[in-house]
C-alpha cells in the first residue's frame, strides 16, 4: 500500500501544465446552458455556419442560397471557385484544429466545400444585402435576413475569419475590412440607431485592416465595442450603493456619453451634484442573445482580463431594480427600449445578470468615485431632506412655512434686544402679512 502511494506522489510531482488549445471557436459553455434557454439564444435560427450545426433539418432553407451566393460574388467564374476552393483545401488542416469539438466527422472535403460556401455566403450578405438595403437578395425573405444578421453573432455558428480573408483575395471588391467594420459597428448595442439623446454617436473609426490576432466576426464584434479601454485603479472592497433611483436621490444624474465603447464609463463632480456618463444602448429582440453569445465568447477566451461585455452586464444589472430605473436611464438618453415595456427591460439584464462573475477592476475609477460621493455624510442629508419634504407638496408646504416662521421669531427676537420692539413688531407684522403660507 504504502509502495502504491509513493508512485502516487511521484505523479504528482511529475503533473505538468495540460497543452495549451489551438482551438478559437468554441461551445457555449454548459454553465450558462443550464440556466438559459439554450435552444433560444445559442442555436441558429435560419443558417447554419461552420461545422457546429451543419446539417441541421431545420436551417435548410437558407442552405439553398450559399451556392447561388458564391456565384454571384464570384462572377460565375468557375476558375476563381476552384482556386479558391484549392486554397482552402491546403488550410484544411489548420482550420479544423481552430474547432473546440471533433470535426473529422466531415471529410477534409466536405469541411472545405463548407467553409468555402459559408465564406462567400458571408461576404455577399454583408456586400449586397445589409450594406445595400436589401436590394441584391435574390428571393430571400426579409424575417430570414433578420435572423440571418442575429445568426451571425453567435458563438457556436462562426467560421475562421482567414477563410474571409482567403475568399476575399477573389472577389473583385475592394475595401473589405471596412466594409465588415461597418456591418459590425451597425449590430453594436450603441448602434447610431439610438437617437434618443437627440445627438449622433461619432462614428467608430473604420480604417486599417482587421488586426490578424481576430479569429471570427463575434470576436471582432467583442473589440468594437470595447474599444479604448481605460487604465483601471485598485477596485474598492466594498460598493453599497444600489439602482438608478438610489444614486438619482443623492444627488446624482444619468447622462449618454459620446462614445460607443462600454468599457467608458465617467463620473464628474460639482459640488454636491455629480454626473454620470453611460454609453447609449439600444434594447430590443436581438439584444439578448448578442449580449448571452458574448459573454459565452469571454468565458472561453483564454484573457481573463478581457471581459468587459460580462462586466457591463453586471454594471446594469446592479443600477437597474426595477422599471423605474429603467424610466430614468430612458428619460436620460441612454436607453432605447424597443423591447417593450420597462418591466421587461428590467427583467432582461436581471435574469442576463444573474451568476455572472465581473472583472473586479472594469469601472473601478468610477465605482469608487460614486461610492465616495454615496457615503458623504452631506450629501445623505441634503437627500433625505429631498426625499421627506421636496417630492411630497404639502410636506414641502409646511417645511416653507417652518423656515419662514424661524425667520421672523429670529427676526423678532433681534429687535427686541437691539432696536426696540416698536420697530420689531412692525417689520414682524409686514413681514407677515406678506408670507402667508
Amino acid at each position: 500500500m504504502s509502495g502504491s502511494n509513493e508512485d502516487w506522489f511521484h505523479s504528482i510531482l511529475k503533473t505538468e501544465s495540460p497543452p495549451s488549445s489551438t482551438a478559437r471557436i468554441h461551445r457555449v459553455p454548459m454553465i450558462l446552458k443550464e440556466h438559459i434557454d439554450h435552444e433560444k439564444y445559442y442555436v441558429p435560427k435560419v443558417v447554419s455556419l461552420g461545422p457546429y450545426h451543419h446539417g441541421n433539418p431545420n436551417l435548410e432553407s437558407v442552405e439553398g442560397f450559399k451556392p447561388l451566393y458564391t456565384n454571384k460574388l464570384l462572377e460565375g467564374n468557375q476558375e476563381s471557385i476552384r482556386s479558391l476552393y484549392h486554397s482552402l483545401a491546403k488550410m484544411v488542416r489548420t482550420l479544423k484544429g481552430i474547432y473546440e469539438d471533433d470535426v473529422d466527422h466531415l471529410s477534409d472535403d466536405e469541411f472545405t466545400r463548407m467553409m468555402l460556401l459559408d465564406g462567400c455566403f458571408i461576404l455577399y450578405v454583408i456586400e449586397h444585402i445589409f450594406l445595400n438595403n436589401e436590394k441584391d437578395n435574390l428571393g430571400l425573405k426579409s424575417h430570414q435576413i433578420m435572423f440571418i444578421q442575429q445568426d451571425m453573432f453567435l458563438l457556436e455558428n462562426q467560421i475562421p475569419y482567414q477563410v474571409l480573408t482567403e475568399v476575399m483575395k477573389f472577389v473583385p471588391y475592394e475595401f473589405w475590412d471596412m466594409k465588415i467594420k461597418r456591418f459590425i459597428d451597425d449590430n453594436i448595442l450603441a448602434a447610431e440607431r439610438c437617437r434618443v439623446s437627440g445627438a449622433k454617436l461619432p462614428k467608430l473609426p473604420v480604417d486599417g485592416p482587421v488586426p490578424d490576432t481576430i479569429n471570427h466576426l463575434l470576436e471582432l464584434l467583442q473589440t468594437r465595442l470595447t474599444k479604448d479601454k481605460p487604465r483601471e485603479t485598485l477596485p474598492n472592497d466594498r460598493y453599497t450603493f444600489r439602482n438608478v433611483n438610489e444614486l438619482k436621490e443623492v444627488g446624482i444624474r444619468f447622462k449618454p456619453s459620446r462614445t460607443r465603447s462600454i468599457a467608458q464609463i465617467k463620473f464628474s463632480k460639482c459640488g454636491f451634484f455629480a454626473n454620470i456618463e453611460l454609453p447609449p444602448i439600444t434594447v430590443d429582440d436581438s439584444t439578448k442573445p448578442m449580449l448571452l453569445n458574448l459573454v459565452a465568447y469571454e468565458m472561453c477566451s483564454n484573457d481573463t482580463n478581457e471581459s468587459w461585455v460580462t462586466s457591463y452586464i453586471c454594471l446594469l444589472d446592479s443600477l437597474i431594480d426595477h422599471a423605474e430605473d429603467v424610466k430614468v436611464l430612458r428619460k436620460a438618453g441612454i436607453l432605447d427600449n424597443q423591447l417593450g415595456s420597462d418591466e421587461e427591460v428590467a427583467g432582461l439584464f436581471n435574469e442576463i445578470g444573474r451568476d455572472l462573475v465581473p472583472n473586479n477592476f472594469a469601472y473601478s475609477a468610477a465605482r469608487s468615485a460614486i461610492q465616495k460621493h454615496y457615503e458623504s455624510k452631506r450629501n445623505t442629508w441634503i437627500s433625505q431632506l429631498k426625499h421627506e419634504y421636496i417630492k411630497t407638496p404639502w410636506a414641502f408646504v409646511a417645511l416653507l412655512a417652518g423656515l419662514v416662521g424661524l425667520f421672523l421669531s429670529s427676526v423678532q427676537t433681534y429687535y427686541s434686544v437691539f432696536g426696540g420692539q416698536s420697530h420689531c413688531d412692525s417689520l414682524c407684522l409686514y413681514l407677515k402679512n406678506h408670507h402667508q403660507p
